[in-house]
């Protein structure tokens, strides 16, 4: 059994480089620049049209040197993948979602998580100490959900794996199947509907580095669906990472490097719309999409007055949640006692033995929870395996019992005081 927590997993160094600011006489608008891991090429110039998104540049840029690069008789291979990458980012352009950011925070990568107001309903988060590498856990901490480094014939890579809590340890890891991504796999987040699932990918089918993926689970084939590209401007040529959303609070979050130096990362806040709702690229200005395509800058992305509304009220939610969190102590558990006390931690209990017992009922209650969850998928997955689900019954029954036994002899002793 895997004892292996996340904040032991060897950390991955993310080397990062800037392209170099250009004129819009050269090529790119001097102020955007971009921290890479790979540069995209070894011409500073087509780095710098692709990256802001003027893909007709970079492909005259491009063509100039494959004419030279075959009349030198050299290989032309790495600039027709540019090419290549041209065409799927001037395609990403007459998709661009038509996303409302309320707001952006600058903080260090290594606290980025600190920055998404997260209720308990939504899981919890938890980050490496460089804050590459994160895991998800459910709301009740029976699944974990956590990038694990596995070998592959191209080497180390970062697959996310399943797991569930038994008696305060990982159970052996499960595969998440269907994804569809060759490549590194980190940042999860399921939703609580339990089918919907977004996660960042670093793989040659993306835009560059890590990407933001959205899939959701098939019930009838017991996997997820092919993940899809979440596109302009949810991604860039940047690292564009842990997307996360509050349908309560109708608010949603994601974490990019875009414009951003090394070891700082930007936080935009946005409203989640309920299907993608593309940018009219034939009947909107070139420039004003691509300025919504790479958010920047984000002061000149142009508003209706129902769209400032909507920002307007949804930094009222914002607020709202950064009140919650100071001023609402979260509860660890819920034990009632009776119909006038209920403790929320163990030191709301004035009894030594009571708040003794109450930490193996905890314990008890999330392995109850686990067991729960596993004997759900084993009928999901495998209906046949009759002993299998059976011996889980046995249990789940008996681990009912000793919660129900430890409930009474915590009231017991606490009410007897």
């Amino acid at each position: 059994m895997k004892k292996t927590i996340i904040l032991s997993l060897a950390a991955m160094t993310l080397a990062t480089s800037q392209a170099s600011a250009q004129t819009e006489d050269s090529i790119a608008p001097a102020a955007i620049v971009y921290p890479y891991l790979q540069p995209l090429s070894a011409h500073e110039e087509v780095n710098a049209a692709i990256m802001s998104m003027h893909f007709d540049k970079a492909s005259t840029a491009l063509k100039k040197l494959i004419a030279t690069a075959k009349r030198k008789k050299e290989s032309t291979a790495d600039l027709d993948r540019l090419v290549a990458r041209c065409q799927k980012g001037e395609s990403g352009l007459r998709g661009v979602d038509k996303m409302l950011i309320v707001d952006s925070l600058v903080i260090s990568k290594k606290e980025f998580l600190k920055a998404y107001p997260l209720s308990p309903e939504l899981g919890t988060l938890t980050s490496s100490e460089k804050g590459d590498i994160v895991q998800y856990q459910t709301q009740m901490g029976g699944m974990v959900l956590r990038p694990e480094s596995v070998s592959t014939e191209s080497g180390e890579t970062l697959q996310i794996k399943r797991h569930y809590l038994e008696n305060g340890q990982l159970t052996e890891d499960e595969q998440m199947e269907g994804l569809g991504i060759d490549g590194d796999i980190n940042y999860p987040f399921l939703m609580p509907d339990g089918q919907t699932f977004y996660f960042a990918a670093r793989s040659t089918e993306g835009y560059g580095n890590y990407d933001l993926y959205v899939t959701r689970f098939d019930s009838d084939s017991q996997r997820f669906y092919h993940a899809e590209n979440m596109g302009f401007p949810y991604n860039s040529y940047a690292n564009d990472y842990m997307l996360a959303i509050d349908e309560d609070a109708h608010l949603g979050w994601f974490a990019s490097d875009r414009y951003q130096p090394a070891d700082n990362v930007c936080i935009y806040t946005f409203i989640p719309n309920p299907s993608r709702q593309t940018i009219d690229y034939e009947t909107t200005d070139l420039e004003e999409v691509r300025v919504n395509a790479s958010l920047h800058p984000l002061a000149s992305i142009s508003l209706s007055d129902e769209q400032q509304q909507a920002i307007a009220s949804a930094k009222k939610r914002m607020k709202q949640l950064a009140t919650s969190a100071v001023s609402t102590r979260t509860p660890d558990f819920e034990f009632v006692l009776n119909d006038t006390k209920t403790c929320y931690r163990l030191d709301d209990f004035t009894s030594a033995e009571a708040q003794k017992l109450c930490g193996e009922w905890l314990q008890k209650s999330k392995n109850l929870t686990s067991l729960n969850e596993q004997l759900q998928q084993l009928r999901d997955v495998s209906p046949t395996a009759t002993q299998q689900v059976l011996n889980l019954e046995t249990r789940i029954v008996e681990l009912q019992n000793e919660v129900h036994t430890l409930e009474k002899s915590i009231r017991h002793l606490e009410l007897t005081q």
